[in-house]
């Protein structure tokens, strides 16, 4: 799991937080929490932003771990940390590129409007209104720290328009030429068995596996899915492009289906885990292609922005106060009130598609990155694997 950004406060203005559990904040809201090149930012800002991240994720936990209470105790984003470590380190990260993209607007011209102030001043009101003043306590709320996460938030969706519109958006077909294979998997390592555990195949059952894939394989040139559907196999779909870095297949399959031409059917190839058919249903799948083209503008957009943010980082100071803020805790729990209207939902929808595109990107750039560096390390291995199985194809 990743750690989110933080999404608009719109959307809690009418979907509600209610507090399950707890007293409230221990913390002095007027403290300092960070300063930014002098400027003071205060801890209560920062404790409700932080506590309202809290509730997002306290209604996600509540539906994937059943309202365990010990969640937030738990390394939950790879990181090496707890989830309350995790969280806060990305909100205290936010507010930083925040103040920073505010102190850049000029640089685009951006600016707030005052019908935006406004209705801004008008979603305050009605987050105080629907909360309850139990949930408004644990959160840390006021109306003013709710329109400034709306006006911060409203800068930096504006300056992030911008910043990505000096990207190019051109993609050639060439770079983003992709391939669709359709495949059968098989395990040849090891099954579960009833209770639960893993049992290891010995050598004669891996044999009489692979006898079974090979005599598949025999049956699948006239209609590949058919035969799967009758060795009781399941087919899979996958595809990718000779520049693409890394891959969800293993890279023995890969390399043997990049040799298939258009409708052959590779042999059985072999990696440590699984026995694989391969089936080449596209040299060249359009579909495919416009959506790796989208997937690289949005890619190349996303590291502009933070190429642009990490830039303006260089020159400044951004200074967490430690101890106050170690005393910002999730010792109590949120739920989310079903009270949404239509329109609420709609714009919550669009949100989170926009988040979830944001982090697929960063996702795909994480693993191109780890690719890459994989890759190089394997490729003698992967290209003596291509050579043995993907030179197998039928005439």
């Amino acid at each position: 799991m990743k750690v989110r950004k933080l999404l608009p406060l719109l959307m809690a203005a009418v979907l509600g937080v209610s507090a399950l559990t707890g007293c409230g904040n221990s913390i002095d809201a007027n403290k300092v929490g960070a300063t930014l090149d002098g400027q003071e930012i205060s801890l209560g800002f920062m404790n409700f932003m932080a506590r309202y991240q809290q509730a997002i994720y306290d209604g996600q936990f509540s539906s994937m771990f059943g309202g365990q209470t010990d969640t937030w105790s738990q390394e939950l984003f790879e990181q090496g940390t707890d989830a309350e470590t995790s969280v806060k380190k990305n909100v205290a990260d936010s507010i930083e590129e925040f103040y920073l993209l505010e102190k850049h607007m000029a640089d685009y011209k951006v600016e707030v409007t005052d019908e935006e102030l406004t209705a801004m001043d008008e979603a305050a009101d009605k987050f105080m209104e629907d909360n309850s003043k139990k949930a408004l306590k644990q959160l840390g709320a006021t109306k003013e720290y709710v329109k400034e996460m709306l006006r911060l938030s409203t800068i930096q969706a504006k300056m992030r328009t911008a910043i990505h519109a000096e990207v190019d958006t051109e993609v050639s077909d060439e770079e983003a030429a992709q391939k669709t294979i359709s495949y059968v998997q098989v395990a040849c390592k090891s099954t579960t068995d009833e209770e639960g555990k893993t049992v290891e195949y010995t050598e004669e059952e891996k044999e009489n596996i692979k006898k079974q894939v090979e005599d598949f394989r025999k049956s699948a040139k006239d209609d590949f899915k058919a035969a799967a559907e009758s060795a009781g196999y399941t087919v899979s779909e996958a595809s990718f492009g000779d520049k693409d870095e890394s891959y969800t297949l293993d890279d023995a399959v890969i390399e043997a289906a990049k040799k298939l031409s258009e409708g052959k059917i590779s042999k059985v190839i072999t990696t440590d885990d699984n026995y694989y058919v391969v089936r080449m249903d596209s040299t060249f799948d359009k579909e495919a292609t416009e959506t790796k083209k989208k997937s690289i503008v949005t890619t190349r957009k996303n590291e502009h922005y933070t190429e642009v943010c990490d830039g303006y980082k260089e020159n400044v100071k951004f200074e967490l106060n430690e101890e106050e803020w170690a005393k910002v805790k999730f010792d109590e729990l949120f739920s989310i009130k079903a009270t949404e209207t239509e329109e609420a939902q709609d714009e919550a929808t669009d949100n989170e598609a926009d988040a979830a595109a944001d982090e697929a990107a960063d996702n795909e750039a994480d693993a191109a990155a780890d690719g890459e560096t994989d890759n190089a390390a394997d490729q003698a291995a992967t290209d003596d694997a291509a050579d043995d199985n993907a030179d197998k194809e039928e005439p």
